[in-house]
């Protein structure tokens, strides 16, 4: 590569020629498109020979997007996000803006930015049909994939991988291909850890250092899950100095998080914290990772086994904040998910009324001129225009009742969402506060869930799930408010009710989940939740305080043992804290 350049710059130098100029420059801009993943330093260094060139405006164009892309590979997405805004408006061609809007999916898929992510990636699939480059094409299906894996959809992630596979024309797709396709398969529980298809893959990406190194974090994990220790240093130990070589913050961070527990693991405390610490030092800027929470986690364990209470104490409380954060962030980007979906159904369901709205206008217009010829025709075509707008109607307010019920309950419980209770909520307290009727609280979280997924599957999580709401459900009164606000968290609002009556409905609500008979999946498990309750007369008449009243009892609950009801106590200090930062949060 570096002989081209040399080559290339001879041209310039002694060829003298407008057409030789051009050559060099569009030459060089292709090397770096082909070396930007695979060869950082050289890329660099192509960058910095292309700024001393005299580039036209398309050239130009194509400069600022590799630009753009070495921020965002040093981890500055914020800079490289306005530039490529920039090409995406600006009157670059068509296939650069492409590469610019992919990129920007690619960007909020790290920065866990989810509907901003799903609305480009809507914008690629519009546009795919359109391009007819099978390079761009490829690029474009390595991008959903690789958009879908982060968003943990890994059935949509290995079908765009699998995608890519088929169509790939050149080594670098094709190990793109491979390491997605590993990635999803390993997420869905597919793949063995002494399949062929891993040495494969490794190979397959012999030129590219980042992905390569992808699929040996992926394997690293999987043995760490699985309690082989010495798999892990074997998979990670040879591959450390290229990792750290590629300044991938978001390769390392993860490769550094599995050493340090594993490092732990085999009592090695020393090396456990310095790679906690390393995480900890790189995790700035890349959001709520399980990184920096396995990184809290071994500091935090590290420091209860030397004695050293104060920074235990320290560490337990960043690790508990950071690990609900990452849940947190999990929700959110499964409710970006949902919503996108919601958003496609209801955007399909407005097609297909334009479509038939269009193919009534065409059949009226038949109609009025066949009019003078028959008029016996015109009568029984109107009468069957009649019954087929009925029809239409009635299958309109249909999608329309189907639509709202998507939009307001539970696909999987059948209570109500968190979007439709809030505003149930409100209405109904917004009443409270005007007549000055008091109304409870009551928020609850199953105990050691993701245990249950892990360890059952998720279909038995999901009969958990079901199992909880009904019987919950089947507690209350008529006017009750109850929901699912996300995952294995669930709340109820009690309008009229005075904390007496809510501790009645918790305890009720507590005993029958305990009372859950798990046989009927198949297995035999436990089911518990940990409550925490609060009133208007102790948090008032505003929601945020309610929830965040009742959110820090139930953490109360969760701290002293789980299967608990706690009532929120304004006068502790560590509840006004609480409830500070949660106000912050949201």
């Amino acid at each position: 590569m570096k002989l081209n350049i040399v080559i290339i710059s001879f041209l310039l130098l002694f060829l003298g020629q407008s057409m030789a100029e051009e050559v060099n420059v569009d030459s060089i801009l292709v090397q770096a498109e082909q070396v930007k993943s695979s060869d950082p330093k050289l890329f660099s260094q192509l960058l910095d020979s292309l700024q001393q060139q005299t580039l036209d405006k398309q050239q130009s164009h194509y400069l600022k997007y590799l630009q753009a892309y070495e921020l965002t590979y040093k981890g500055k997405g914020t800079e490289s996000i306005k530039v490529f805004n920039d090409i995406i408006t600006s009157d670059a061609n068509e296939k650069l803006k492409f590469k610019a809007n992919q990129t920007l999916i690619n960007i909020y898929a790290i920065s866990q930015n989810w509907n901003l992510g799903l609305l480009h990636l809507s914008k690629n699939f519009e546009l795919l049909d359109e391009i007819n480059d099978p390079e761009l094409v490829q690029n474009g299906l390595a991008i959903a994939a690789i958009f879908y894996n982060q968003l943990e959809q890994y059935e949509l992630g290995l079908i765009y991988a699998d995608k890519l596979k088929s169509t790939a024309n050149s080594s670098r797709n094709t190990c793109l291909a491979n390491g997605l396709a590993i990635e999803a398969q390993l997420g869905l529980g597919q793949l063995q850890l002494d399949s062929p298809t891993l040495q494969s893959a490794i190979e397959s990406c012999s030129n590219e250092v980042i992905m390569q190194s992808f699929i040996h974090s992926y394997i690293a994990t999987r043995h760490l899950r699985d309690g082989n220790i010495n798999k892990v240093f074997e998979q990670l130990s040879p591959q450390l100095s290229i990792i750290e070589s590629t300044r991938y913050p978001r390769l390392i961070v993860e490769v550094y998080a599995t050493l340090a527990q594993s490092y732990f693991l085999q009592n090695e405390t020393n090396k456990a914290s310095t790679f906690a610490n390393k995480v900890i030092n790189l995790a700035s800027g890349l959001g709520n990772t399980q990184a920096l929470v396995s990184a809290y986690q071994v500091l935090y364990k590290i420091a209860e086994a030397q004695n050293n209470y104060q920074a235990a104490l320290d560490y337990h409380i960043k690790y508990a904040q950071a690990d609900k954060a990452y849940l947190d962030d999990i929700k959110t980007k499964h409710l970006a998910f949902q919503l996108a979906e919601h958003q496609a159904a209801e955007q399909k369901s407005r097609i297909a009324l334009l479509d038939r709205q269009n193919n009534l206008l065409i059949t009226e217009q038949k109609l009025a001129n066949t009019q003078a010829e028959n008029t016996r025709l015109f009568i029984s075509l109107l009468i069957a225009i009649i019954t087929l707008l009925g029809f239409w109607a009635y299958k309109s307010w249909i999608i329309q009742k189907r639509l709202k019920q998507l939009a307001e309950y539970d696909s999987l419980t059948h209570v109500l969402n968190r979007g439709h209770f809030t505003q149930v909520a409100q209405s109904a307290l917004t009443y409270c506060e005007n007549t000055r009727v008091n109304m409870s609280y009551i928020l609850f979280d199953l105990d050691f869930f993701k245990q249950i997924n892990d360890q059952y599957g998720h279909a038995c999580g999901d009969w958990v799930l079901k199992k909880v709401a009904k019987a919950c459900e089947a507690q209350g009164r008529k006017n009750d408010i109850f929901a699912r606000i996300g995952g294995e968290e669930f709340c109820i609002a009690l309008p009229g009710a005075d904390l007496n009556s809510a501790l009645k409905v918790v305890e009720n609500c507590r005993n029958a989940i305990a009372l859950l008979d798990s046989r009927e999946t198949g297995h035999e498990f436990k089911v518990t939740a940990s409550f925490g309750v609060t009133d208007t007369k102790l948090s008032g008449y505003k929601l945020e305080r309610l929830i965040n009243d009742a959110d820090h009892a139930m953490y109360q609950s969760k701290h002293t043992g789980r299967d608990k009801v706690s009532i929120f106590n304004p006068k502790d200090p560590s509840a006004i804290q609480s409830s500070s930062q949660s106000l912050l949060a949201l």
